[in-house]
């Protein structure tokens, strides 16, 4: 088994699938990044709404239902993960929105810390895991972008596609099991980057929830005094 070549085929694959779908992953990082800059910076006004999920989330913590060990934050994450992907691709909209909350949740609670504080306990960890979730998300929409074209194509297929070699072929002959065939080979491709698009996510997931478990505290106890601040 060569090893390397199979190393060349994933990363070809992978810059095909982002080079095909940039502005499908530029708009999942703007539904990231816009809500949670105005979580962070207009905290204040959103508080009523995401407080409750804070107080939730760190309950949670106390009582053990979320424990920080890599098993755990990898687990739950890639059930977030997998929800955004399965919604991004189920309809888009629910997945958007799911994505954005947590952007502004993200910025609301690091609203509470001091800013070198807040980017120490996050930054080791967080430029893998948040990625990770955009990525996931733009995968789901990925699909959806496949399935809405699939049933587009079923209308105007393209015959290049069913390898037919009638000079006298027209709309009348082709079945429906032809036009299915010839949609699908026009976007299957959009599948494997879809596909490709959640298999990254899931190892920047575990990179990032070994970090977050074993790393990032430690390190920003390390960190911190430098900025005349503590971990407690």
């Amino acid at each position: 088994m060569d090893i390397k070549h199979y190393l060349r085929i994933a990363k070809e694959e992978t810059k095909a699938a982002f080079s095909n779908n940039k502005w499908l992953l530029l708009f999942s990082t703007v539904l990231f990044v816009i809500p949670l800059l105005f979580g962070y910076f207009y905290a204040d006004s959103i508080s009523d709404y995401i407080q409750p999920m804070v107080d939730n989330f760190q309950k949670q913590v106390e009582e053990g239902a979320i424990t920080l060990t890599t098993y755990s934050i990898f687990t739950n994450n890639v059930s977030v993960a997998f929800i955004l992907y399965a919604l991004g691709a189920l309809g888009g909209v629910l997945g958007a929105l799911i994505l954005a909350n947590n952007g502004l949740f993200i910025g609301y609670f690091g609203s509470d810390f001091n800013i070198y504080a807040y980017l120490a306990l996050t930054v080791p960890h967080g430029i893998f895991e948040i990625p990770a979730i955009i990525i996931a998300t733009t995968g789901g929409f990925v699909l959806l972008s496949f399935a809405l074209h699939f049933i587009w194509n079923l209308r105007s297929p393209d015959y290049s596609y069913l390898d037919i070699f009638d000079p006298y072929f027209s709309d009348v002959k082709i079945t429906f099991k032809q036009r299915c065939y010839a949609s699908f080979k026009m976007n299957q491709n959009k599948i494997k980057e879809s596909f490709v698009f959640l298999c990254l996510a899931v190892i920047l997931l575990i990179i990032a929830a070994f970090i977050e478990a074993n790393i990032t505290v430690p390190l920003a106890g390390k960190l911190l005094p430098f900025f005349g601040l503590s971990m407690g």
